[in-house]
């Protein structure tokens, strides 16, 4: 057994050594020590004069040259000189080191650890010599971020035989929780978990293998899945590749809902916004004359849904056309905004059918009328959109046949005779030949060095955006001849909780909360768009405010009953008393809510023209949550047509080459609206999938 496996590894490094050798010296070579893994140990090399053996590292794979063999492996060969890639084995002598004794007092044992959402327990179940069982009994982490760690390290733990394992990229605070609580369990067992080295051998990943599909996705976010369920719905073979060990990237921190305009879902409730309407007829006539037309086209609309009665609730296509041109200062490209807008109901009514139900409505920054459609949980509480959604799409992609291949590292769209045709990771050795590529890579509002290149003003602040989020396919697709646009629009979000990044739903505001600076007053329209609201923010003491919400909220938002549990709000029982916790003027703020209320009354803000209220903030205790502006969204990327096909700097589309999703650039303009981004993946991710379906006839 141990000479097959030498000659095993044995014929790897030939292949490898001769392929290196082969290669040349064009590139620069780096060299690091080497570890081998033998019969799952661990083991270090050393060459005859004891120093360790080396390996070679050459245009990004890894080599053994060939003539330290026989001292590395204490290995005999005879070589094939026709055929250099062929050795006969002659002799081995690999020795491997004692396998250390591991004893445990057999037993379950539990334990605690701090995860994002709060404490996760464990019980860790161990035999004599193992650890054979690791469960997490009790979270609180939200779905689809968090609960990829839950899944995941408990049986990386028990593979390992050791707490020293990876945590999952962008569900860190999970990870580390539950390594926390398994370490905790081990210590009650008399074990130290330090002493516990990862014992079992790591795949070689870099082994090169080849897929062939019909439609190849990079991106396992909202636009990329959506996508992918397309393109496998239409009868396609379909592989999603996603660089990180989860799916959702930055759908996951949706925290709002989706924009969608004249849906039968808006007709369950009263029009009340005719204040917000006629306010955003008056100003985009006044500071866009461009749109002269399609303020006639509303406002005629509207009059005739007066003249009939007012039956239903009003809203239009050429409105939500309107506010995303008014939000995004008419930089936006009409004609995307024009297929945005028409196939958003028809967006909502495919998730639907995938099992998402987003059949509630309300206000969102930027939206002259009631338009966001949002999700409830199984209590009947408004939830999160992203966690909602995004294990749906996953399901309705293991549903569909979509192979979803994680962990792997796009950096490079295969081309030929101008036309896109397969994709290549070579970090993990992984190429798919296929007759349509679909980037939906995200934006790269992660990429803190790029997004202060490209706008320096935003440098040192922190960002909301998932990990993964780093612009890889915008220089990819730069690579092969894509054009780029409104790559210095980067949005930022006012409501971010500066210590962990995380995103303070901007429905909040929408649903009644108000903002107040240090002096416990009011400073702004908080529902306005959301350059609005940072610029104002950051011209308060400190650059921060305080998003003030009462009991009422609360009870009806399973959202804020999260950021409660994360510690993220200070309360009082009254008004003075949350002034306190907040470090702000006792009598002023009192005031501020006392005036407030009678806005929210009399259905009136003359102070700040504030034209969406919920119900007054009256019912204690009365909460409070610390926010500043945080970078939030890339509105640039690739340029794209009302097709999805991805453009060339000439404008020409790219022959196979489709894009969706934050990746793109043209949609949003200046400034996104909140409830834009979802509304964004689906529509256009769906148009994606199926004009690369089609593509790949």
């Amino acid at each position: 057994m141990k000479k097959r496996i030498t000659a095993l590894a044995l014929a790897i490094f030939m292949v490898l050594g001769t392929a290196a050798l082969a290669a040349g010296t064009e590139k620069s070579i780096t060299v690091s020590p080497m570890t081998l893994n033998i019969n799952g140990q661990n083991v270090t090399p050393t060459k005859s004069n004891g120093a360790a053996a080396e390996v070679f590292s050459y245009d990004g794979a890894t080599y053994v040259p060939l003539r330290y063999l026989s001292e590395l492996l204490g290995i005999t060969v005879e070589w094939d000189k026709a055929n250099p890639a062929v050795a006969k084995l002659v002799s081995d002598k690999i020795t491997l080191p004692a396998q250390p004794t591991v004893s445990f007092k057999a037993g379950t044992y539990t334990g605690e650890g701090q995860g994002f959402g709060g404490t996760i327990k464990v019980t860790v179940t161990l035999s004599s010599t193992r650890i054979e069982k690791v469960e997490v009994t009790e979270n609180s982490e939200t779905p689809g971020i968090g609960t990829p760690a839950i899944e995941k390290i408990p049986a990386k733990i028990v593979e390992a035989q050791s707490t020293q394992v990876d945590t999952i990229t962008a569900a860190t605070f999970a990870s580390k929780g539950i390594i926390e609580a398994v370490n905790a369990a081990l210590k009650s067992a008399g074990v130290d978990p330090a002493t516990l080295k990862p014992g079992a051998g790591s795949t070689n990943t870099n082994v090169p293998t080849t897929k062939d599909a019909d439609v190849v996705v990079v991106g396992a976010g909202g636009a990329g899945m959506t996508a992918a369920i397309t393109a496998a719905q239409a009868g396609k073979k379909v592989v999603l590749v996603e660089k990180l060990s989860m799916v959702g990237g930055n759908t996951t921190k949706s925290t709002g809902g989706m924009n969608a305009a004249d849906t039968q879902y808006q007709d369950n409730y009263e029009f009340k916004q005719s204040a917000g309407l006629e306010k955003t007829l008056g100003s985009a006539a006044k500071d866009y004359p461009q749109l002269k037309e399609l303020v006639s086209t509303v406002q005629k609309q509207y009059n005739d849904w007066k003249a009939a009665g007012s039956k239903g609730y009003f809203d239009s296509v050429e409105l939500m056309i309107l506010d995303t041109m008014v939000g995004g200062k008419c930089v936006n490209n009409l004609d995307l905004v024009t297929i945005l807008a028409k196939n958003s109901a028809d967006g909502v009514e495919w998730l639907k059918g995938i099992g998402a139900n987003l059949d509630n409505v309300g206000a969102f920054g930027g939206a002259s009328v009631n338009r966001i459609h949002w999700p409830k949980n199984d209590q009947g509480q408004k939830t999160n959109v992203g966690s909602y959604i995004v294990p749906i799409l996953e399901k309705a992609c293991k549903d569909a046949g979509v192979e979803i291949v994680f962990d792997t590292a796009v950096d490079e769209i295969i081309m030929k005779d101008g036309k896109a045709v397969g994709i290549k990771a070579s970090a993990t050795g992984l190429t798919v030949n296929a007759k349509s590529v679909v980037l939906a890579t995200g934006g790269f509002g992660a990429n803190l060095k790029m997004v202060a290149e490209l706008k320096p003003s935003l440098d040192g602040f922190v960002t909301t955006n998932a990990p993964g989020c780093t612009g890889d396919g915008i220089k990819m697709a730069e690579a092969v001849g894509a054009a780029t646009v409104d790559m210095d629009q980067i949005q930022i979000h006012p409501t971010v909780e500066q210590a962990t990044s995380a995103l303070i739903t901007e429905g909040l505001r929408g649903d009644g909360a108000i903002l107040v600076n240090q002096e416990g007053k009011r400073f702004t329209d908080e529902v306005g768009t959301r350059d609005a609201v940072s610029a104002a923010e950051l011209a308060q003491t400190g650059g921060y405010a305080y998003l003030i919400v009462d009991q009422k909220m609360v009870d009806a938002s399973a959202t804020i009953q999260g950021y409660i549990k994360k510690g993220f709000t200070v309360q009082g029982e009254t008004y003075e008393e949350l002034a306190k916790a907040m470090g702000a003027p006792e009598a002023d703020f009192s005031k501020t809510m006392e005036t407030w209320n009678k806005c929210v009354a009399d259905g009136k803000d003359a102070e700040f023209g504030r034209t969406s209220f919920a119900n007054a903030l009256d019912a204690a205790p009365y909460y409070a949550i610390k926010i500043a502006p945080g970078i939030h969204h890339t509105m640039g990327g690739v340029k794209i047509n009302t097709e999805a096909e991805v453009l060339n700097t000439n404008g020409a589309a790219i022959s196979g080459l489709y894009a969706a999703g934050e990746i793109t650039g043209g949609v949003h303009g200046a400034n996104r609206l909140g409830g834009n981004a979802v509304a964004d993946i689906v529509v256009f991710g769906r148009i994606a999938g199926a004009n690369a379906a089609d593509n790949a006839k």
